[in-house]
């Protein structure tokens, strides 16, 4: 709310997950006709920026996401995470620096 947005669903993914468990949790947000953009805010401890950035790019080859994703990746192999991610960014995959330019990203996206 505090950027204008309302959120349609989340999800906690916990510590530990692996490129699996973010490309499965993908494939079940894209099924939600609710969800206009998606918004990933990592800030990993246990969950490492690679494992992250390879579930979202595993997910977008199972399935076509129909709403673009806007990451804001940090924490536990947040750089490593982040160098995959920089060669497919697209109008589809975005990534901004915090937590709030990521938030009005999405935001913007569907206004």
């Amino acid at each position: 709310n505090q950027v204008g947005g309302q959120r349609a669903n989340f999800l906690d993914l916990g510590g530990g997950d692996n490129a699996d468990v973010m490309a499965g949790a993908l494939e079940v947000i894209n099924n939600d006709p609710n969800v206009k953009a998606i918004f990933i805010n990592i800030f990993g401890g246990i969950t490492r920026g690679e494992e992250v950035a390879n579930g979202i790019l595993e997910a977008m080859k199972r399935v076509d996401i129909s709403s673009p994703i806007v990451i804001r990746l940090d924490g536990t192999n947040a750089d490593e995470g982040r160098a995959i991610l920089e060669p497919n960014l697209s109008d589809k995959l975005l990534m901004e620096s915090t937590m709030l330019d990521a938030a009005r990203k999405a935001v913007e996206l569907v206004s």
